[in-house]
């Protein structure tokens, strides 16, 4: 049989759909705000997995619905590897979009069953799993360029075979899910809620804890362990609403090209990326790291100065330069002989809070490996550790107070017909036990000012402490109390 992609008129958008589902298991939107970047063109939403495979550790376990989980211990790419040949769909006509596919975020730490060098001892206080897929039959497309919506739907079952009944069945599910008339309205914050107290604003790592972390890190560059490395800080505070809610307060403070909503069974997370890290066609990949970030202002002389600031720093082109060069040594790695190549070099990007320096990288995959092969390959990304890597991730393992958990892993889908695409996870946040967690990080080179580094972490949270209700004042009152 042949998956089903059908076209549909409907006055849905992907947040009233998800509105829809939100009481659905493994509820997923992957939402653009941003059609100026080619791989943004697409948002999607699905919903009930056939199978989820989640890891903590070594210990990997796979739930289907209706029956037990299965509790295998091993490294995780590797099982995972082997679960999703079971479904691959290499036969069809591909569309540029996924015809099913495992959908969620592959965290952080799955880092140690990359490099095995690595060992573990931050505090992993969260106790998040270090990744949470799910496995998707179906979904709807939103096609932003052309203004269309498709419905996906392959027919796949959990023993890898393929139902007739089964892609009519979910056909039928999503039309009645995307004919239905929209009910919801915008959420917007109750008043009384955005009066803040100013102790409920939490840091894991204190302003002077920081700044002593990035004089340590800068001893370490100095004896030449490493040339830059990437150094975060954990914020929270209450949140009294939904998931979907600060999803949509985030797309609308603070729209990106890769926006993200995954609920799981006991968390959500709720992500505003602007940053791609793989962009997988077949045989072509595409990365584009960011470094180098100034923030926006809503005087257009000051703006346009910061802008000037930004794209004149030696620093700051230098630092991508370091790290567009690590992540061409990381697709080099997969891909063949003479296929990696620089198309854009530094260029300016802007969003609503920040405006960054972007490379793009792109080469050919080599043809025995999987999309799988070259996201284990390549991650974590490079932007958000450090050069040289793996020292870099020694060096944050001991800086850092706590786990990063999904932060600077990836979002996204790898798609059973391999058209697969994953953002690097910053901008992004955790709602778990009515609070909301989220890291913001600066990359340390030798010249940093220690304070301006400190000070850019607060400037990459300004969307998602807005997206929580903070004013100004109050986020100025809480940088001066830590």
């Amino acid at each position: 049989m042949r998956s089903l992609i059908q076209s549909v008129h409907t006055l849905q958008t992907p947040e009233s759909l998800a509105r829809r589902l939100e009481l659905e298991l493994g509820l997923v939107v992957l939402r653009t705000g941003m059609l100026e970047v080619p791989s943004a063109r697409y948002s999607f939403v699905t919903a009930r997995p056939f199978l989820r495979f989640r890891s903590s550790g070594s210990r990997c376990e796979t739930l289907q619905l209706g029956t037990n989980s299965e509790v295998q211990f091993g490294n995780p790419w590797a099982l995972l590897n082997a679960l999703i040949a079971r479904f691959e769909l290499l036969d069809e006509e591909s569309p540029p979009f996924p015809l099913g596919g495992i959908f969620g975020f592959w965290g952080y730490d799955l880092k140690y069953f990359v490099e095995p060098r690595l060992s573990r001892h931050t505090i992993h206080d969260l106790e998040l799993p270090d990744c949470n897929l799910g496995f998707y039959a179906s979904l709807v497309v939103f096609d932003h360029l052309e203004n269309s919506v498709f419905i996906v739907s392959t027919g796949l079952e959990a023993n890898g075979e393929r139902s007739q009944s089964r892609a009519d069945t979910d056909l039928d599910w999503w039309k009645h899910q995307l004919l239905s008339e929209p009910s919801s309205l915008p959420f917007t914050l109750s008043t009384p809620f955005i009066n803040h107290s100013e102790s409920s604003l939490q840091s894991s790592f204190p302003k002077h804890q920081f700044l002593q972390a990035v004089k340590l890190a800068q001893d370490w560059i100095r004896s030449g362990d490493i040339y830059q490395v990437n150094l975060a800080q954990r914020l929270d505070a209450k949140w009294a609403y939904g998931g979907l809610d600060l999803f949509e307060q985030l797309c609308r403070v603070s729209p990106s090209p890769f926006a993200a909503f995954l609920a799981a069974d006991e968390f959500s997370i709720c992500s505003s990326s602007p940053e791609l890290f793989l962009r997988l066609s077949g045989r072509h990949a595409v990365t584009r790291p960011i470094k180098g970030t100034r923030p926006r202002h809503i005087d257009p002389t000051l703006d346009a100065a910061l802008t000037q600031e930004l794209i004149t720093s030696e620093k700051e082109r230098a630092e991508l330069v370091m790290i567009t060069d690590l992540l061409r040594n990381d697709l080099g790695r997969v891909s063949e002989f003479g296929s990696v190549n620089v198309p854009h070099l530094a260029h300016l990007e802007r969003f609503a809070q920040v405006q960054h320096l972007v490379s793009t990288i792109q080469s050919t995959i080599r043809a025995h490996l999987t999309h799988l092969d070259v996201l284990e390959s390549c991650f974590p990304g490079g932007s958000i550790t450090g050069a040289p890597k793996i020292r870099a991730m020694e060096i944050i393992d001991v800086l850092e107070p706590v786990a990063r958990g999904p932060y600077t892993g990836c979002i996204g889908y790898l798609g059973f017909n391999r058209e697969s695409q994953l953002s690097i996870a910053i901008r992004t946040v955790v709602l778990k036990d009515g609070r909301a967690w989220f890291h913001v990080g600066a990359g340390i080179v030798s010249d940093s000012i220690a304070s301006a580094e400190y000070q850019e972490t607060w400037s990459k949270a300004g969307g998602i402490v807005s997206a929580l209700g903070f004013t100004e004042l109050e986020c100025q009152t809480a940088i001066n109390r830590f």
